[in-house]
């Protein structure tokens, strides 16, 4: 009666656990991906001739006189060109293509941007013109004006943005009922 009970003893779904793939699973390792190659393929024989496999990529970009962060900061000194292979403390750099000089890209990034687009001041312009600047609470509940359903709070600040935009940076015209808050907004600035 003993040896009858072990063989009827409970599995806890281990069958269903195994069809179902919990455990047993083979992965297989990327075996292409690596993290940074000591000798990289170098074409160019100028490049190959500087290149220390010794040293990190950015180590070696840097006494070429190149960066290896494209998008980082703008070096703010020009560097000249110079033809020694000597291992002085200034890096030795390589004329690897005729490239234009630039503009700043420091200026272009801090480019002003729109505060508020046009569709934005569109959308806006529209639920003020229904309810006027005070009723914010019938604004945030007309769903056919308010189709993006914003909350109270995010039409409230929407609308506030858009009283105080300059006439240049407006796409849309200010609707009549809230024309007073426009003429006042920019008369004080």
């Amino acid at each position: 009666n003993n040896s009858k009970d072990l063989l009827t003893m409970v599995k806890h779904g281990k069958d269903k656990k195994r069809r179902a793939g919990r455990y047993g699973k083979s992965t297989l390792k990327n075996k292409n991906f690596k993290r940074w190659d000591p000798n990289p393929k170098i074409g160019d024989a100028a490049v190959k001739k500087l290149w220390d496999p010794s040293k990190s990529p950015e180590a070696n970009l840097a006494t070429m006189g190149l960066t290896a962060l494209p998008n980082g900061p703008c070096p703010t000194t020009k560097i000249t060109t110079s033809t020694t292979t000597s291992k002085a403390t200034t890096p030795v750099i390589i004329e690897l293509f005729d490239i234009p000089d630039s503009d700043n890209l420091e200026c272009a990034k801090t480019k002003r941007i729109m505060p508020l687009s046009a569709v934005d001041q569109d959308y806006i312009a529209k639920c003020l013109t229904k309810h006027g600047a005070d009723n914010y609470k019938k604004m945030f509940m007309d769903i056919k004006t308010n189709d993006m359903q914003l909350t109270e709070k995010q039409l409230r600040k929407l609308a506030s943005r858009f009283v105080l935009l300059d006439p240049e940076q407006r796409s849309v015209d200010v609707p009549a009922n809230v024309q007073h808050l426009v003429s006042s907004s920019s008369s004080s600035s």
